[in-house]
Formats: structure tokens, C-alpha cells, sequence
């Protein structure tokens, strides 16, 4: 029914930040305390103390999402520690960046800053920073869907943490080794890891964690078909998270009780929980909570055919979910309309329902398959950037201690610094070399990019076409069935009508997808176009792209979604843009662009 618990907490766990994720009574502390900060750092030398200040203001204004004045408080924390020489200072730095990018989806720079922050706490001697880069490292890759390589990191994590014997470590990194096991369904694993990292938050008194993970054991025994298990463990967590007055956690383990009742058939326990967690979210302020609350009532209500009732908190709930963008909610709820329509006798408005639940489904596979894109591509730039920030870190070190020795003598200085000049023109010979070598390499995979670009445009253009003639067919065959009773409607047919209703059109997005591969295959068309014709509208410019792409009229009337005689006059406009006489060849100026 709703969103899975385990991948939101793991997020929580990453990067330390669940005291504020969606709850308002919390916020205003949160504040303060930021305020305290700012109040500290301007009494403050520039030293060590206000490097810890800067560094702790950037986490606190991360976690309120306020993303620019973390990342500024970080690089001034970042150039003050290069400044006065403090590592641990740099390293502390270049660790909240990475979280600050993480948290804007920006998975590359996150990436290359966790790596920074690891290279100098192992230079340092740090191994609790080290631990704790490593499982943000890991976090990086389990949010990418690399669940092996995230395992690879926080196993390495959690050998660095026993070194200091850092029990709080151990058990945040366990728990989110056992959430990466359950994502993998391999459940054993995941009670395993989850149920240590529980013995040492309640060991250590942690009501907080102790709470999440005690959903988490539930979550994985929900996940095995235990459900007398999985009730167990997330009343206990709403008992924990009661005791502490977290309601956040509170509201979300309600709503996980409803979902276990709901997949044991009792609707009428199902509902009585749903209800008792909406107004927990509603008084903290989360919306997509409250969404999702909305969808799982709904589905229950369809279940029991009050249809009705349904269809009122189906419709809340994808208001709600339009305003916050959740576009995994919006999926879910079209998907439930859907349902709830057929049950109906609603088959045009199911149909058009189950047309923009696929819309959006895709529109969340194709995010996450650039996802997985990245993580391959990360996977391959692991040693190139801790090899090039150990290289700018040598650089960095011999300048430093060049300066230092500058007050030893004139001969000392003469010849460190024609070793020193010996030393950086090998290092650039080899960077020299070094850069041909991955230019050349680039080269040819800019090459392979451009011809892969080509076949997948090729593709796409034949699947637009193809998708729009099943369209058509469909549209026909509709017509047919309302004319039909239910009893002339063959299996057959049912089958085909099946297929023919998983066919979208050329939607907005679409085209923008469509416009991306056109631009990898035709690098600087559009700037060309505007500069030769400024005034096209955005109807003349798809016309433009696909003659380019030498259509007939016939397919690009069915790409489009428009008829003969508008590509026709669009043609024509377009003629009288390009000052063409009726003999003139239109497709030959296009080709010239």
C-alpha cells in the first residue's frame, strides 16, 4: 500500500539528521541553536574553534534543507583549516559539502567530498572519521540502488570503527547494513544486523534509534510474511516513540500497523490505525504523509466496496501528493483510481487514470536508471579521485613547507626550490602524458556516446510512431465495446485492449526526453535554429526535428498527436518563414542547420 519504511530511515541513519526531517515542534530548537551559533562566531579568532563552529552551523543549516548558506559555511570553514593548517578542520569540511550535495541529488559531488574527507582522516590517523566517510560512501551508493557496493563500504566502515571501539558507530552502521540486506531480500541478514545495532542503542539508552530500529525488524518481518512478528516489533515502536514524544516516527508506525492488517484481510483494524496516525501527521506538518495515509484508505475502502469513500480520500490524496510533488504517491494513487474505476463501470476515466500512473511510473524508472548509470560510472571513478586529491594534497604539503623553509636561508631556498622545480616539472610531464592518454580515451567514448546516441533516438522515434498507431486501435476498438455488451466481449479482444492500454502518447515529457537525445546526436541544432529563425514556434520547431529526422507526413502527424492537413499548413508557415518559393525544397534548408 504505502512507501517502504526502510529506505527512508536508512537515509535518516546516513546522515544523522532524523531530529528534524518533517516535524515542527522540533524545528524552533533547531533554530535557536543556529542562532547561538551565529552569536559564538562573531566573538571568535580565527582558529580551530570558530573552523568547529562554522562546520557545526553548515550541519545544522543542512538539516533545515538550507542548502546555499550550509554549502557557504562549509567552504569558510574549509579555507579558514587550509589557512591556519588544520586537517581535521578540512576533512570535517569537505565531509558536510558532500552531504549538503548528497542531499541535492548532485550523487557525483557528493561522492568526490566523501572522498576528499576519507583521504585526509586516514592521512590524519582519524579512523572514526574514517569510519564515518566510509558509510556515507555507502550511503552514496545504497541511495544509487548499488546495494553491493554499499555493503562493500560499510563493512570497511564498520572494521574502522572497532579499531576505536566507538559503540554508537557500530551500531548506526550495522543498522544500516541490515537495511541494505533487506533491500536485497535477504532477511536473516537483515534481523541480524538490525537486532545488534538494537542491543547497543538500548545498552546506550538511545530512545530515539532504539524506535527506528525496532520499525526497521518489524519492516523485515512484514517483508518475510510474518505478520504476528512485524505487529510485535512496530507496536513497540509506537510505544518508544510515544514515551519520547516523537511523532514523526509515531505517525509512521501507525500507518506501517495499518499496512500489516491490511495484507492480513483485516480491513476494519487496517482502517482503525490509518485514522489514528492521520492526526499525528497533520500536526506535524507532513504532507506526504498524510498522502499516503489518504491512498491507504482509499484502497481499503475499494476492498470493501464502498466506493464512495474511496473515491473522496483517493482524490485528497492526490491533491495532497500534487502539492508536495511525491511523485511515487502520485503513481500509487493514479494506479488506485484506476482500480477503483474499473470496479465502477468507469472504463474511460480508468483508462485515462491508468494512463498517467504509467506516466509516472516511467517517469520514476527513468530517474532511477540514471541512477544506476551514475553508480556504474562512480564505480569507475573511485581511484581517479582519491588518486587526484592525494596528488593536489602533495602539492598542497611541498608548497607549505616551502614557505616554512623560507626563513632558513637564501641556499636552502635556492635549492629546495629547484628540487621542488625539478620535482613538478616530472609530475607535469607525467600529467601531460597522463591527460593525452585519457583524451584519447574520451575521444572514443564520445564517439561510441554519439553512435549510441543515434540508435537510441532511432528507437525512440520508431517507438512514438508505433505507440501512436496502437493509440489509434485502441481509440477504435473503445468505440466498438461501448457498442458491445459485456457478454460479446471476447478473451481475445480483452487481451489485445490489455496491451494496447499500456501505450502513451508523445507527452510533454517526451518531447523534453526526445529533445535530449536529438541534442547528443545533433550537438547545437537548437542554438543553430534559434539563431537562423528566432521567431518558430515550438509546434515549427518539432515539425523542424523531425524532417530532420526525414518522417513522412503520415508519421509525423502520429508522433505528434495531429492531422494531415496541420502538418500541412504548419509546413507552410514555415515555407513562408524561410522566404521559399512553392518549387523550393524545405527539407534541404533544414538539412543545412
Amino acid at each position: 500500500m504505502k512507501r517502504p519504511i526502510l529506505p527512508v530511515f536508512l537515509f535518516i541513519f546516513f546522515l544523522f539528521s532524523f531530529a528534524v526531517l518533517g516535524q515542527q515542534n522540533k524545528t524552533v530548537p533547531a533554530l535557536l541553536e543556529i542562532d547561538s551559533l551565529k552569536s559564538v562566531l562573531k566573538t571568535q579568532n580565527d582558529d580551530t574553534n570558530k573552523v568547529n563552529t562554522l562546520n557545526k552551523l553548515s550541519s545544522r543549516l543542512g538539516i533545515l534543507g538550507r542548502y546555499d548558506s550550509a554549502l557557504l559555511c562549509a567552504e569558510s570553514a574549509q579555507s579558514l583549516a587550509e589557512k591556519i593548517e588544520f586537517k581535521k578542520g578540512i576533512a570535517s569540511a569537505f565531509r558536510n559539502i558532500g552531504i549538503i550535495y548528497l542531499r541535492q541529488s548532485n550523487y557525483q559531488k557528493a561522492l568526490e567530498y566523501q572522498f576528499k574527507a576519507y583521504t585526509i582522516y586516514q592521512e590524519i590517523g582519524n579512523r572514526k572519521g574514517v569510519a564515518t566517510t566510509l558509510d556515507n560512501i555507502g550511503g552514496i551508493y545504497y541511495t544509487l540502488g548499488n546495494y553491493s557496493k554499499a555493503l562493500e563500504f560499510d563493512f570497511k566502515a564498520v572494521r574502522e570503527a572497532q579499531e576505536v571501539e566507538d559503540k554508537n558507530v557500530i551500531a548506526n552502521i550495522s543498522c544500516n547494513i541490515g537495511i541494505i540486506y533487506g533491500e536485497q531480500g535477504n532477511y536473516s541478514k537483515a534481523l541480524e544486523y538490525l537486532f545488534k545495532s538494537l542491543g547497543v542503542y538500548v545498552e546506550e539508552g538511545d530512545k530515539v534509534s532504539t524506535a527506528i530500529d525496532l520499525g526497521n525488524i518489524g519492516e523485515s518481518y512484514l517483508a518475510r510474511g510474518d505478520y504476528d512478528k512485524a505487529l510485535e516489533y512496530d507496536f513497540k515502536a509506537v510505544t518508544q516513540s510515544q514515551e519520547i514524544g516523537d511523532n514523526d516516527v509515531t505517525a509512521t508506525f501507525l500507518g506501517d500497523i495499518g499496512n500489516i492488517y491490511y495484507e492480513k484481510g483485516d480491513h476494519v483494524r487496517a482502517l482503525e490505525y490509518d485514522f489514528k496516525a492521520i492526526p499525528i501527521a497533520r500536526e506535524i506538518g507532513d504532507i506526504d504523509e498524510v498522502a499516503a495515509l489518504y491512498s491507504n484508505i482509499g484502497e481499503v475502502y475499494t476492498q470493501l466496496r464502498n466506493y464512495k469513500q474511496a473515491k473522496t480520500f483517493l482524490d485528497s490524496a492526490l491533491v495532497f501528493s500534487k502539492k508536495t510533488g511525491n511523485k511515487k504517491n502520485i503513481k500509487t494513487i493514479y494506479g488506485s483510481l484506476a482500480t477503483l474505476d474499473s470496479a465502477t463501470g468507469n472504463y474511460k476515466t480508468a483508462y485515462e487514470d491508468y494512463k498517467k500512473h504509467m506516466i509516472y511510473r516511467d517517469s520514476i524508472f527513468n530517474r532511477e536508471t540514471t541512477q544506476i548509470e551514475l553508480s556504474y560510472a562512480f564505480e569507475k571513478r573511485e581511484d581517479s579521485i582519491r588518486a587526484e586529491y592525494k596528488q593536489e594534497n602533495i602539492i598542497k604539503t611541498a608548497e607549505i613547507r616551502r614557505k616554512k623553509l623560507l626563513n632558513d636561508g637564501a641556499i636552502v631556498i635556492l635549492v629546495l626550490t629547484i628540487l621542488l622545480a625539478i620535482s613538478l616539472i616530472n609530475k607535469q610531464k607525467v600529467k601531460r602524458k597522463k591527460e593525452k592518454i585519457i583524451f584519447e580515451k574520451e575521444k572514443q567514448q564520445m564517439e561510441n556516446e554519439l553512435a549510441n546516441a543515434k540508435a537510441t533516438l532511432e528507437d525512440y522515434v520508431k517507438n512514438m510512431v508505433e505507440k501512436n498507431r496502437l493509440l489509434e486501435e485502441f481509440k477504435v476498438e473503445l468505440e466498438k465495446i461501448e457498442k458491445l455488451k459485456a457478454r460479446e466481449i471476447d478473451e481475445n479482444r480483452i487481451e489485445r485492449l490489455e496491451h494496447l492500454n499500456k501505450t502513451t502518447i508523445l507527452t510533454g515529457e517526451d518531447w523534453n526526453k526526445f529533445k535530449d537525445l536529438f541534442e547528443q546526436v545533433h550537438k547545437g541544432f537548437f542554438i543553430r535554429l534559434k539563431e537562423k529563425l528566432p521567431d518558430l514556434t515550438q509546434a515549427e520547431i518539432r515539425l523542424v526535428c523531425l524532417t530532420k529526422l526525414k518522417l513522412d507526413t503520415k508519421q509525423m502527424g502520429g508522433i505528434l498527436g495531429v492531422s494531415f492537413t496541420t502538418i500541412k499548413q504548419t509546413r507552410y508557415r514555415l515555407r513562408k518563414k524561410l522566404n521559399l518559393p512553392e518549387e523550393g525544397n524545405i527539407d534541404d534548408i533544414i538539412e543545412s542547420i
